[in-house]
């Protein structure tokens, strides 16, 4: 897998932590093939019209206060002008604070809905990381 993009969802989600965890759920039924229609495909997956995700490749957070864009991003492998980029974005949109994040490393991904809100976030885009 190529590990030089990493796609990036910022904002604030008010469910509980179980629900917003459920979101990223894979299902690990044995006896049911990926491609099944038996198979349940998770609401990430669905939303990134995917039918699974390396779960290696993901990073979600979330808190229970509001933090800003800039403390949300302190960790990202992602250079300090990709996070100006970001926050620009994020001005752009009306984001300062947020409570969630999540981040998944796939440069071969392409999120073609990008205006909708993806467990409750905001798509804000794929990013060159620094690994």
């Amino acid at each position: 897998m190529d590990m030089s993009r990493v796609h990036i969802w910022l904002g604030i989600n008010d469910s509980d932590d179980e629900t917003f965890e459920k979101y990223f759920e894979l299902d690990y039924n044995t006896d049911v093939e990926i491609g099944d229609p038996a198979y349940q495909v998770c609401l990430f997956c669905v939303d990134i019209h995917e039918d699974w995700y390396d779960e290696d490749m993901i990073e979600v957070y979330k808190t229970d206060h509001f933090i800003s864009v800039a403390e949300a991003l302190e960790d990202v492998a992602i250079s300090k002008e990709t996070v100006l980029e970001i926050n620009a974005i994020c001005v752009r949109k009306g984001i300062e604070n947020v409570n969630a994040m999540f981040l998944y490393i796939d440069a071969d991904l392409n999120i073609t809905d990008t205006e909708k809100l993806f467990n409750g976030l905001v798509y804000l885009g794929k990013f060159k990381t620094i690994f």
